[in-house]
């Protein structure tokens, strides 16, 4: 008894490990480079770089032609800003960001059994902390800023999955990012410590490209 036991569990064991199919894979593995070429089109400071690398996470997980994705990033970069030459009321300034994303998708095969192109949707919130500076203008403007601006970002479009070497793929998207989320702000007048408060709604929307590269297992 304990022999056929032992004899099933072992099968059952195979049948997990070597039996599963083909397309039944878990990625992980990291986003290469991320363009953005829309950025926050506040007057004094952009809130992230036009190019990123290493910024996130990337886990993928794979069943026939339908895929599950999920995505975690942090970035920290600075951004800085001055008019140009014979600007009429032309000021400059700067800004420190920190930027956190997460967010879950999905991704469907387009050809049977195949990788070669498949659309997706990634829907993530996005939480951006700053501080910076304003100065110049007719007003003498000489404020500290401090911001935090969250919101949904979703981001559609078509992607590839290339094998380069046994199981280590790189997966090419291209696709159209929406962001709507509310900046909270605190403007500092920095001679005399007076501030202010306020909150804008924030809406921008712009062509992204991606590059994941991942290890399958």
């Amino acid at each position: 008894m304990k022999k056929h036991f032992l004899t099933l569990l072992i099968g059952l064991l195979f049948q997990m490990t070597y039996g599963q199919d083909a397309s039944d894979k878990f990625e992980l593995g990291s986003t290469l480079v991320t363009v953005n070429s829309f950025n926050d089109q506040h007057f004094y400071y952009r809130d992230k770089p036009s190019v990123e690398y290493l910024n996130g996470l990337f886990l993928r997980y794979t069943h026939k032609r339908i895929g599950i994705r999920a995505q975690v990033s942090y970035s920290e970069n600075y951004q800085s800003y001055s008019s140009p030459p014979g600007t009429r009321d032309g000021g400059g300034g700067d800004a420190f960001n920190k930027d956190f994303r997460l967010g879950l998708g999905g991704q469907f095969s387009i050809f049977k059994n195949k990788t070669l192109l498949y659309p997706f949707v990634d829907a993530s919130y996005r939480n951006v902390f700053s501080t910076g500076h304003y100065y110049g203008g007719f007003g003498g403007a000489n404020n500290a800023l401090t911001s935090m601006t969250t919101g949904l970002l979703l981001n559609i479009g078509l992607g590839s999955k290339i094998k380069i070497y046994k199981s280590v793929y790189v997966s090419p998207e291209i696709g159209y990012s929406y962001f709507n989320g509310l900046k909270k702000e605190t403007s500092t007048h920095v001679p005399n410590g007076s501030s202010i408060k306020y909150s804008d709604p924030t809406v921008y929307w712009s062509p992204s490209i991606k590059l994941h590269l991942t290890v399958a297992f």
